[in-house]
């Protein structure tokens, strides 16, 4: 992870695996769940979510930088062999109050994520509001 995310501190790069991994088994960003999962040692429960509002609130972590070399090796895997990469664009609305849309390409039957933009206010949201540029040579 130090390779591939350089920027960020040494703390934090400890920290993220453990609150990925509890993502991945909790399979929700709801944050008092996931901090039910956390592998951590703590005096009280509340000091999970605790620990976890200090790592997202550090102002360290940026989800479009560090998804980058995830997602440049989810394209390469998708088009090894020759065949046609499929980009997978979808917009779904949270309540009334957020907008988002998520690009994937699809392995298989199955998409992995390449990027997403949350916008607050109703659905239909515009590539013009995406905050990533797709290049030709972008493998």
């Amino acid at each position: 992870m130090e390779r591939m995310m350089p920027g960020l501190r040494k703390t934090v790069l400890k920290k993220l695996p453990l609150a990925v991994a509890a993502m991945i088994e909790a399979r929700t960003p709801n944050t008092a769940i996931l901090a039910t999962k956390l592998p951590l040692e703590v005096e009280r429960e509340d000091m999970r979510q605790q620990w976890l509002r200090r790592l997202l609130s550090t102002g360290q972590l940026r989800s479009d930088r560090e998804l980058e070399p995830f997602a440049r090796d989810a394209l390469r895997m998708a088009s090894s062999g020759g065949q046609t990469v499929v980009i997978a664009m979808d917009q779904t609305a949270l309540s009334d109050r957020l907008a988002i849309l998520m690009v994937s390409v699809r392995r298989g039957e199955r998409v992995l994520p390449l990027a997403w933009w949350v916008e607050e206010g109703a659905a239909n949201l515009g590539l013009e509001v995406a905050p990533f540029v797709w290049t030709e040579n972008v493998l």
